[in-house]
């Protein structure tokens, strides 16, 4: 650790962020409900100037390094390899104490630009006292599987007389329009990037790490909206990526969708098990699917479910996560005093034995925002592409213009192909590891 802070006060104009409701809570359960070890109402880490941070947040910008804080001679924004940094990925100075969103938003992409006026050199810092804690990341339950969780929380209902079984006339009301203002970790505006980089494998902090370089450094990012490819599994819980969930629920099928570049759907088969006998367990065809399949039941008016057979795929901001993996959810109403549903709390618990070194929870409340014969009809995403990668750059286009096209191997980390064809060279990339890139 490298730096040498002297108690930097946290500023009185930071962004506060709501803390989810803790109505939900169910200490009493094996594997659900146990409240976070600290809520998210967290200032944000930065840095960052207007757009998605709603303000300035930035300690220090132009080449300045922050008060009380020591610099390293080597970091994400001054590297000509970052892969031969890999022993300071894990220091909050080699981001300059960014969050993964404050490195996306040095050249403008979340705001204005703060990368300074000797960029790559000049990029600018976050605040080195703020952090949302990897203890409060990681799951605080006893399971190394989906299956595992499951089949606990499925013992756990079936002791209490259950699963509840719904008919179409006495189903839950939870049908209508939602919306995620809870403030989460992996937005990415109020967790320093490095405590990401603690969460993940070595092949998977590589990954991060690259991606994190071309956002800050080079100006080369690869967003998959970009392109009109899938946004990948993952990206369902980033604000950015979403808008309005519309929820339908039938006795066999309960469904959420939303979107904005993408379209992000969720059919949980109720009642259904998986076929185990594929390389992960499945509903259809042993091919992975963007969003998974998913099974689930009810316990009472609370729904469990188990996602498997995800596509690997990259989540901007974030990281990969591989084929590998599965999610424990359980959706749960919140009520007003007379009892009608204002909102449905969302606990996930994400496993990934090839991304992630320990399961990851989410936390968030769904805020009920209204019927669906209130509501206008949810817009389907048709995404027209007018971005194309031109030696490397993300540039649009229009229409008429002819270029030279490299097809990529959409299964085989096309951001990275372009990362390493364009804009590596020289460097001292180790072998990656993994099947088919993922």
């Amino acid at each position: 650790m490298h730096l040498g802070v002297k108690g930097l006060a946290v500023a009185a104009s930071a962004l506060m962020l709501v803390a989810p409701s803790a109505a939900w809570a169910q200490e009493e359960s094996v594997g659900r409900g146990w409240p976070m070890a600290e809520q998210q109402g967290q200032p944000v880490v930065g840095a960052g100037d207007g757009g998605a941070f709603l303000g300035v947040a930035i300690a220090a910008r132009d080449g300045a390094v922050p008060e009380g804080v020591t610099a390293l001679e080597r970091d994400i924004f001054n590297s000509d390899d970052f892969y031969i940094d890999a022993d300071l990925w894990s220091d909050p100075a080699y981001f300059r104490c960014n969050s993964p969103m404050g490195l996306e938003s040095q050249w403008g992409g979340y705001g204005n630009a703060i990368i300074g006026d000797d960029p790559p050199n000049s990029g600018a810092w976050g605040y080195c006292d703020r952090d949302y804690p990897r203890e409060n990341i990681v799951s605080p339950y006893p399971f190394k599987t989906a299956e595992e969780h499951y089949e606990a929380l499925l013992a756990e209902t079936e002791a209490r007389g259950g699963p509840t079984q719904y008919s179409r006339g006495d189903l839950p009301d939870w049908d209508g329009r939602y919306n995620d203002t809870t403030e989460n970790w992996f937005w990415g505006r109020i967790v320093q990037a490095s405590t990401i980089v603690s969460l993940l494998t070595p092949e998977y902090q590589k990954r991060f790490v690259q991606e994190s370089y071309h956002h800050a450094n080079t100006n080369a990012p690869q967003w998959p909206s970009q392109y009109c490819r899938p946004e990948g599994f993952l990206r369902r819980w980033h604000e950015h990526a979403v808008r309005d969930h519309q929820l339908l629920v039938t006795p066999k099928i309960v469904q959420w969708i939303s979107g904005v570049a993408d379209n992000f759907l969720t059919q949980i088969h109720v009642g259904r098990e998986f076929n185990m006998d594929g390389a992960v367990p499945r509903l259809g065809q042993d091919v992975p699917r963007w969003y998974g399949e998913t099974v689930g039941f009810w316990d009472d008016e609370a729904l469990i479910t188990w996602t498997s057979n995800i596509q690997g795929w990259m989540t901007h901001g974030g990281f990969e996560h591989s084929n590998q993996m599965q999610a424990i959810e359980i959706y749960t109403p919140e009520k007003d005093e007379a009892g009608a549903i204002t909102g449905i709390h969302h606990e996930a618990i994400l496993y990934d034995p090839e991304a992630l070194v320990e399961p990851i929870r989410m936390d968030r409340t769904m805020e009920r925002i209204g019927n669906l014969e209130e509501v206008e009809p949810y817009i389907f995403v048709e995404c027209n592409q007018t971005i194309f990668e031109v030696d490397g750059i993300a540039t649009p286009l229009t229409p008429g213009t002819e270029i030279n096209f490299t097809v990529p191997d959409l299964f085989g980390r096309p951001w990275a192909q372009t990362w390493e064809r364009y804009h590596e060279e020289g460097m001292q990339r180790p072998e990656a590891e993994g099947l088919f890139g993922f």
